[in-house]
Parts: C-alpha cells; sequence; structure tokens
C-alpha cells in the first residue's frame, strides 16, 4: 500500500514538473513576441519620414549660383569646377626677345627691330569664411633697338568679394600702364602670373556686362606709335537676390585712357557708367534678365566735349555646368551728342558669347556691337568687334593657344584737323596669333609665339610728330621666343 502510494506521489510529481517546464517555455515565447512586436513598432515609427526645417532663403537661391551667376551681373559662369579654396602668394619672372617688321606702326613702311622685354608678376590669393581677395601687380620694361630706348610696362589688378546670406558685393579695379602699340602685349608669350590686372578686364571675353564695356574697359582697338597709355578702370557691383530664382543687379564705374609725350596726337578719354538689371531662372539652364544704363563719355574740352547714352539690353543664357555657357543680349541704344547744335540717333547694341570646353579643349567666341570711346582716334565710335580663341593642351607639357579679333570703328564725331587721324572717317582692325607653350618642369616654362596684325583707314591718314608719311593701312608681325620661372606658391593659411 505503502509502496503504490509512493509511486502514484512520484507520478504526480513529475506531471507537475511537465507542466511548469510547458509554462516557463510559453512565458519565454510570449515574452520573445512581445519583445518582437515592439521592435516591429519602434521600427514602423522610426522609418516615418522626419520632418526637418526648411532652409532659410538664400541658401538654396539657385540665382546666386557661381557656375550661372545672374545674367545682368558682372560675373560670367565658370567652366572650370574645381576652383582654388587655399590663400597663397604666387611669383613669377619672364624674359623674351622678340623681333618687331614695324614697331612705329608707320603707313606702308616696314622698320625691322628687336624688342627684348623682362616683366615680374606677383599675385596674392586670399579666402575667408565670407570673403575673397585677389591682388596683382605685374611690372618691367620693353627695351627697344633700332634705335634704342626704353619703355615702362605696368599692370596692377584687384577683385574683393564680399558675401552674405542673399547677395554679394564685388570690388574690381584694373590699371595698366603700357606703350600703346605694344600690340597686344600677351601675345608675346602669355603675361606671367594668374592675369587678373589684363586679362579680366577689357579682353573683350568677360562676363555678362553690356555690350563693348567688357566690366566697363576702355578697350582699345588699333594703335599708331608707341606712346604710353595710362587706362584704369574701377568697379562697384552688387547682387542681391528676391527670391530663389530672382535677383537684381546694379553697378557703377569710372573708366579712363589718357595718352602722353605727345597729347595733341591721341585724344584722351573718361567714361562713367551706371547700370541696373534684373535676373530670373527659367530652369536648370536657362536664365532670362534686362538691363538699362546710362553711360557718359568725356573728351577735352577743345576737341569734343561729352556725349551721353542710354542703353536698354535684353539677355537669355544657356548654360551647362562645367562645360558651355552661352549668352545673348540686344536692345535699343539711344546716344545724345554735344556738338554744335546738338543732335541725336537711335542704333542698335547688341552681344553674343560663347565659352565651350570640349574633352581636351576649350574655345570661346564673341560678337558686340555698341558705342566706343574711339581708341583715342575718333571722339566716341560705333563699333563691331568679333573674337575667336582657342586653347588645347598637346600631350603632358605643351600648349597650345590661338586667336582672331576684328574690328570695325565709324566714327560719331571727327576731331579738329590738329588732332587724330586727317580725313579718315572709319577704320578696320585684325590680328591674329598663336603661342606654344613648353613646361620644364614644375618651375619653368619655354614659349615661342606669333602675331599679325593690321589697322586700316578708310582715307589717307597722318600723324603729326610721328616718323613716316602719310598713309591708309599700317602692317605688323612680331615673332618671340622666351623662359618663364614661376616657383610653387607660398601658402599663407
Amino acid at each position: 500500500m505503502k509502496l503504490s502510494s509512493r509511486k502514484g506521489y512520484a507520478v504526480l510529481e513529475g506531471l507537475r514538473m511537465k507542466s511548469m517546464a510547458k509554462m516557463r517555455t510559453i512565458g519565454l515565447a510570449l515574452l520573445v513576441l512581445g519583445m518582437s512586436v515592439c521592435a516591429a513598432a519602434q521600427n514602423s515609427s522610426q522609418s516615418q519620414p522626419a520632418t526637418t526645417p526648411v532652409p532659410a532663403f538664400g541658401q538654396n537661391a539657385e540665382v546666386l549660383n557661381p557656375e550661372n551667376p545672374p545674367v545682368s551681373g558682372l560675373d560670367e559662369p565658370g567652366l572650370n569646377l574645381h576652383t582654388a579654396t587655399r590663400s597663397f602668394i604666387s611669383p613669377a619672372i619672364q624674359v623674351s626677345e622678340a623681333a618687331d617688321t614695324n614697331g612705329e606702326d608707320q603707313f606702308g613702311n616696314t622698320n625691322l627691330q628687336s624688342t627684348t622685354r623682362l616683366l615680374g608678376a606677383l599675385d596674392l590669393q586670399q579666402f575667408w569664411p565670407k570673403s575673397d581677395l585677389f591682388l596683382e601687380y605685374l611690372g618691367g620694361g620693353a627695351f627697344y633697338n633700332n634705335p634704342f630706348y626704353v619703355r615702362q610696362l605696368q599692370a596692377a589688378g584687384l577683385e574683393a568679394v564680399t558675401r552674405w546670406r542673399t547677395g554679394q558685393l564685388t570690388v574690381r579695379d584694373a590699371f595698366s600702364y603700357l606703350p600703346d602699340g605694344s600690340f597686344s602685349i600677351g601675345a608675346f608669350g602669355a603675361l606671367p602670373g594668374l592675369g587678373l590686372a589684363t586679362g579680366g578686364m577689357g579682353n573683350g571675353l568677360a562676363g555678362g556686362v553690356l555690350p563693348g564695356s567688357q566690366a566697363f574697359g576702355n578697350g582699345q582697338f588699333g594703335a599708331i606709335g608707341d606712346i604710353p597709355r595710362l587706362a584704369n578702370t574701377a568697379i562697384l557691383d552688387a547682387v542681391q537676390a528676391i527670391n530663389p530664382k530672382s535677383a537684381v543687379t546694379v553697378a557703377g564705374a569710372f573708366s579712363n585712357a589718357h595718352f602722353f609725350d605727345n597729347p595733341e596726337l591721341l585724344i584722351n578719354s573718361d567714361e562713367v557708367t551706371i547700370e541696373a538689371g534684373y535676373s530670373h531662372l527659367l530652369s536648370r539652364h536657362d536664365q532670362v534678365g534686362a538691363v538699362y544704363a546710362f553711360q557718359l563719355f568725356q573728351f577735352p574740352q577743345d576737341t569734343g566735349g561729352q556725349f551721353y547714352n542710354h542703353i536698354v539690353n535684353l539677355r537669355w543664357s544657356h548654360t551647362i555646368s562645367g562645360r558651355m555657357s552661352l549668352i545673348a543680349g540686344a536692345g535699343p541704344q539711344y546716344t545724345d551728342l554735344e556738338v554744335v547744335g546738338g543732335s541725336a540717333r537711335w542704333s542698335l547694341s547688341a552681344r553674343v558669347q560663347l565659352r565651350y570646353k570640349l574633352r581636351h579643349a576649350s574655345l570661346v567666341a564673341s560678337y558686340e556691337k555698341f558705342t566706343s570711346a574711339g581708341s583715342g582716334f575718333f571722339l566716341g565710335a560705333d563699333t563691331q568687334a568679333a573674337r575667336f580663341g582657342y586653347t588645347r593642351p598637346l600631350g603632358r607639357t605643351w600648349e597650345f593657344y590661338g586667336d582672331l579679333a576684328y574690328s570695325h570703328n565709324s566714327a560719331l564725331q571727327l576731331p579738329e584737323p590738329r588732332i587724330g587721324a586727317i580725313g579718315a572717317t572709319s577704320y578696320n582692325e585684325g590680328s591674329g596669333g598663336a603661342v606654344l607653350r613648353k613646361h620644364l618642369g614644375r618651375a619653368y616654362d619655354f614659349f615661342a609665339a606669333y602675331r599679325f596684325g593690321e589697322l586700316a583707314f578708310n582715307d589717307q591718314v597722318s600723324f603729326a610728330g610721328l616718323p613716316g608719311p602719310a598713309g591708309r593701312i599700317a602692317r605688323r608681325q612680331v615673332g618671340a621666343v622666351g623662359v618663364e620661372w614661376h616657383p610653387r606658391p607660398i601658402r599663407i593659411e
């Protein structure tokens, strides 16, 4: 009896233990299930899109994109996407020897002479969080033979930019003191330095500025002799976004071109320009804009006094970042001439510029119709100018640059007979050149350059004080070779 009861107790105890084990298993399964449900719910809640603050206006304003700036402003779309962000000082020295077939630009004559040029450049590039500063000085001399004499070559450039959330303010200045007959100084092997002093202003290929103004530079189309010429251009311009796709632009500038050594030969000029514009992005690549500008051209009172320009220009641009930039604009221009009795005229102002970057080369082409200061020959001129430039690396250490330029200039006012071109009412100026550059290591370059030019008036002209007879056409050819030293830039941060 006792044995049977013990066996029954053992059976009951075994059943109780199995029941408890099952309960623990079920409890553990429920716990795992609950944790899984909680985790799934948490993951589901985390997968919901979070509400983020809307970026402040200006941080996402497409119209302020430096790769496609406002078409009514002065800046041009950048084709080089990887811009430098380090501050440095960069020196350079260049020596060249040139053979010139008509160094004094005489009509119908040739006077072969050699010219030695010694140039030095010093560039500063400084970056801050909201501001940039670029400075360049270029200086040296040209030593002429047959006969022997020396001319100074001086140029300086400044660009300072400060930015805020919805816009920017830029100060620009370019100064040069060069022989008027320097025949495009950059053609003698390309200038040392980064090109701010001479390449960025007045070169006919930059920015969204008015036709012909080229950052309001008083560009020279044609030259006679080697008379020293002082030119300076100072600009203050601002861009302000009014919404992510629209911006207003304003600019004011003063520029001049004054000739020395023979003040009765060529005509000095001053130019004041004030403009305001509006730009709107139609899409990622297309932009439209409108500009109104007022210009005042001034000459010595005893020669021509002054005249005014009122310009309205409508523009369109198409830009593909890093590859292509096309800007086209046109509009009416009203010119008020302050001559005896007074007169006024309407004309067309127009500008088209294409910049294109190929796989291994880049090109730029432009056409402009505008009113210029007359390049020292006339008291203002109706000018049409076309230019084409092509750059291509040839292998790892060779580079090629070529360009063509042509302009037609018709006088708005004729100077007194003792000043400028007697009898002529218009002239054409054309030139072409090529530069081949070889990199010799990291610090030296060798270059060879050639340039041809022709200045043709529509009638016989003579310039008092210059050698040579009267004539109508002056031709010139220059070939040059040289060496440039440009050590590695010096970091200043």
